[in-house]
């Protein structure tokens, strides 16, 4: 349908419906419609190719609900990573983006935390750990960041810290955990202001004693 519209009916579909910056073009619908659109004909070979390869890999592992739950909560997870990226200044006010990279990133993650001792064969020769790929693909992904800085790059990094969160809990228990350890460490640090004093014969008013801990 793309096809046609853009190279039969001359209709601007990236420049509709991918995702600018602000001041190039950007319209309020982009962000959430700049997933469905496809570039050249390779690109989208190997990016279906690609999601048919790793997608039956982490079907079994979920429920039909849970998987969906995980599309939902990547698609939004990733825009709204994506905009933060662009309001903060890591990515440069410059091209358009669009495809399901972001979703792949996410599976990758998803895959390779969820069985982390499995082993896969990387390019079809290497053997190699799942967990090794998942961090691998995060390391890329940032370095791909690192060195472009335009929406494109902010996308797959997006889409990887999403799959992450989703993992460990999703966005509110990501916040959570560490606020919860840091409570935990200043429990235990005014714990260890008190003494500790065993009970036993001479203390209390009772004749045996005070088995009270104290």
């Amino acid at each position: 349908v793309q096809k046609i519209l853009e190279s039969w009916l001359g209709f601007p579909m990236l420049a509709t419906f991918g995702w600018r910056p602000f001041g190039q073009g950007f319209e309020p619908w982009q962000p959430f419609t700049a997933f469905f659109l496809n570039g050249s004909v390779m690109r989208a070979f190997f990016d279906w190719l690609f999601l048919f390869f790793i997608l039956p890999a982490v079907e079994p592992m979920f429920t039909q609900d849970r998987l969906r739950r995980f599309a939902i909560s990547t698609y939004f997870g990733t825009i709204a990573i994506g905009f933060l990226m662009l309001l903060t200044g890591a990515v440069r006010n410059t091209g358009v983006w669009f495809g399901i990279e972001p979703f792949l990133a996410a599976l990758l993650v998803i895959f390779g935390l969820s069985r982390p001792n499995a082993t896969i064969l990387l390019m079809f020769i290497l053997p190699i750990k799942a967990a090794w790929v998942a961090w691998g693909s995060g390391l890329l992904c940032l370095l791909h960041l690192l060195d472009g800085r335009d929406l494109g790059s902010a996308m797959w990094l997006a889409g990887w810290i999403s799959g992450y969160m989703w993992l460990r809990g999703g966005i509110a228990q990501g916040i959570k955990r560490p606020f919860l350890r840091w409570k935990q460490a200043r429990v235990k640090k005014r714990l260890s202001t008190f003494d500790v004093i065993d009970g036993g014969k001479g203390w209390g008013n009772t004749p045996d004693g005070d088995d009270t801990v104290h």
